[in-house]
């Protein structure tokens, strides 16, 4: 293939037998002028002053940039020469708090919002991040459904798929497994697995592809089979553009391009070739037999041993260029570029101006199924908690076998029926802890490459972990139920089966709501027992309902612990006429209304309990819901 030269306008090149042309509307040229970046100055806050003299720091200085369709773009530079940074900024993704100046366009039109660039391009993260209970296959028809354009038929998208798998080398393994090397789930190398990271973003056929560091974690026959694979999607008349550290001499000619950066600076922007005579004319002369990449890094790095001398060579390097022919050649492409606004294009337009891909019902569909793949096919959780549920019913049930109608028996029948409560409450909430936030770095991907809507995800996940969270707490209500030989009456255990889901159901959702709250597991983790140990002192077994301080009142109105208390105590006594007192007892309970009223309980209160609980889920879901929304919209 001949390289186009920096000055020359895109034009066809040849891909064996097929012909490409790069002036086709779903090529994209790539520009960024007068690029700036800095990170804010340290504010002054109640325990810490603000820091004399201090200014913002620049951390990327007026660079300008071209990526054309046909070739692939290597940004190079030591560690902190800020090549992260500008990816970063190139992407919109993961700024934080940076301030960014200047202008990021394709074919001349100002890139401003994420969803416009994913609309039009690729990804592909450093860390390799999927769900490993899925086939190969499967990963890709999901991301296909939900990421290709809604007119396009079925049909074509699973043709989309196969093409995909083949341009990548990944058919032989599409029927294998991901992996989760956590669960001891055996899956694909990590070579296939960085082979369908690209799949993953070119399954959309996007115009330009990002890469961050491709070749991170790989041996020398992986890298060059990874590089290899870029160069021939940039044969396809895709623009790329990759970060990359340190790689061989034979990766390294593969490259089209090369970005050097030192210090935030651009110190070199054009074609291998370029780089050599420009090194030469600094008096840089390219060692023989020396890995170019080697030797360009080597002589832009700060040592910390020679860190004045290396500043001073960086800002020689660096100035040079700045004032080089190559450096004015990219200046005035990048200005003829966005001077022509190319943008024609009606695809392209449509592209830039579509949000989701597919409909609402068509993302949840495609969620539920995902989801319920993924859960089928990790049954190691499923048989934990069934082990769980059987054994702690079965020691419950032996301790409190056959309770007698007795004063001592009053005391024990309330403390089974909290203690259903209570392991619903635990167990249930701290699966979601530990379960739960493992999926949300996908979730956020998936996110900023607007696949899916936030509520959708939720959705899925809510419908496919409910039956387990129905089928649990009633095996074990079953069990412990009638061992301890509580209210034989049916219509009484169907209550109690019902109230004791619901208690399941309302722990999940408090754990959502945390586990979306808190920054990670282990702060989740942290916060759940706190949080969790005032709502069971007023759930009226610790202390009774008619003392509970008037300023401590908002939290018994929050524990769902003490609706479902309530209800059990109500349940259970309600009805009951004789219970057997001692003649030489002068304080006992005569019948199940004396129980009831002790404990502070309003049997008028059954219905309104019932209903509360299905307020508290409510109320949990739509705040974690709420939360992971936000989040996810904050997180760039």
């Amino acid at each position: 293939m001949i390289k186009p030269e920096p000055d020359m306008l895109p034009r066809p090149i040849s891909n064996g037998s097929i012909s490409v042309n790069l002036e086709s509307s779903n090529c994209l040229t790539l520009t960024w002028e007068d690029l700036n970046v800095f990170v804010p100055e340290a504010e002054k806050s109640l325990f810490k002053k603000k820091p004399l003299n201090s200014e913002k720091l620049h951390i990327v200085q007026n660079v300008h940039g071209v990526a054309r369709p046909g070739q692939v773009l290597a940004i190079m530079g030591a560690s902190g020469a800020g090549k992260t940074t500008l990816l970063n900024v190139l992407t919109l993704r993961n700024n934080g708090n940076l301030v960014v100046q200047g202008s990021v366009k394709i074919n001349g039109k100002t890139i401003d919002d994420q969803k416009q660039l994913s609309a039009v391009s690729g990804y592909v993260q450093q860390n390799d991040i999927f769900i490993g209970t899925l086939k190969v296959v499967e990963h890709l028809k999901f991301q296909a459904m939900l990421r290709m354009d809604r007119h396009t038929s079925y049909e074509e998208k699973m043709k989309r798929v196969e093409q995909v798998m083949n341009d990548l080398n990944l058919k032989k393994c599409e029927n294998t497994l991901i992996g989760v090397a956590q669960l001891g789930i055996k899956g694909i190398s990590g070579g296939e697995m960085r082979r369908l990271a690209f799949a993953s973003e070119i399954i959309t056929d996007p115009g330009i592809l990002f890469c961050d560091e491709p070749t991170s974690g790989l041996d020398s026959f992986m890298a060059m089979s990874i590089v290899e694979s870029m160069k021939n999607l940039a044969k396809q008349g895709k623009t790329i553009v990759c970060t990359i550290h340190q790689p061989s001499s034979e990766i390294f000619e593969l490259f089209d391009r090369l970005f050097l950066m030192a210090e935030g600076r651009a110190a070199f922007l054009g074609d291998l070739a370029d780089a050599k005579d420009f090194f030469a004319s600094q008096g840089f002369s390219l060692p023989i037999n020396y890995n170019p990449a080697d030797y360009y890094i080597k002589t832009l790095a700060i040592m910390p041993s020679e860190k004045q001398e290396s500043k001073e060579r960086v800002k020689r390097i660096c100035d040079g260029y700045n004032s080089s022919k190559f450096c004015q050649e990219v200046m005035e492409n990048v200005k003829k570029i966005n001077g022509e606004q190319n943008l024609k294009s009606a695809s392209f337009q449509s592209k830039m101006n579509s949000a989701y891909k597919t409909s609402w019902f068509n993302q949840l569909k495609w969620l539920i199924w995902r989801s319920f793949l993924s859960t089928s096919r990790n049954p190691m959780e499923t048989r934990i908690l069934a082990i769980q549920t059987l054994f702690i019913a079965l020691i419950f049930g032996l301790i409190y076998l056959q309770i007698e109608d007795n004063q001592e028996g009053v005391q024990n029948i309330n403390g089974v029926l909290f203690l259903l409560i209570t392991n619903a409450s635990f167990s249930n909430m701290f699966g979601v802890l530990n379960s739960f936030p493992a999926e949300l770095p996908i979730f956020y991907r998936d996110h900023q490459n607007s696949m899916y809507r936030t509520i959708n995800y939720y959705l899925s996940k809510f419908i496919i972990e409910l039956p387990k969270y129905i089928i649990f707490p009633a095996i074990f209500v079953a069990i412990v139920y009638w061992m301890a030989g509580l209210n034989n009456d049916g219509l009484k255990f169907a209550l109690c089966v019902l109230t004791i889901i619901l208690v399941a159901n309302s722990a999940v959702s408090f754990g959502s709501f945390i586990s979306a709250a808190a920054p990670s597991v282990n702060a989740a983790l942290a916060l759940s027992a706190p949080l969790l140990v005032p709502l069971m002192i007023f759930s009226g077994f610790f202390l009774n309902n008619s003392t509970v301080p008037s300023y401590f009142i908002w939290i018994k109105y929050l524990s769902w612990l003490n609706y479902a208390n309530e209800i059990l105590i109500v349940n259970q006594w309600d009805g009951v006429t004789n219970i057997y007192c001692p003649a030489n007892s002068t304080r006992c309970f005569r019948n199940g209304d004396d129980v009831i009223n002790a404990l502070g309980m309003k049997k008028d209160n059954f219905a309104l309990d019932f209903i509360l609980l299905g307020c508290i889920i409510l109320v949990f879901r739509t705040l974690a819901c709420s939360i992971l929304t936000l989040k996810a919209r904050l997180k760039k």
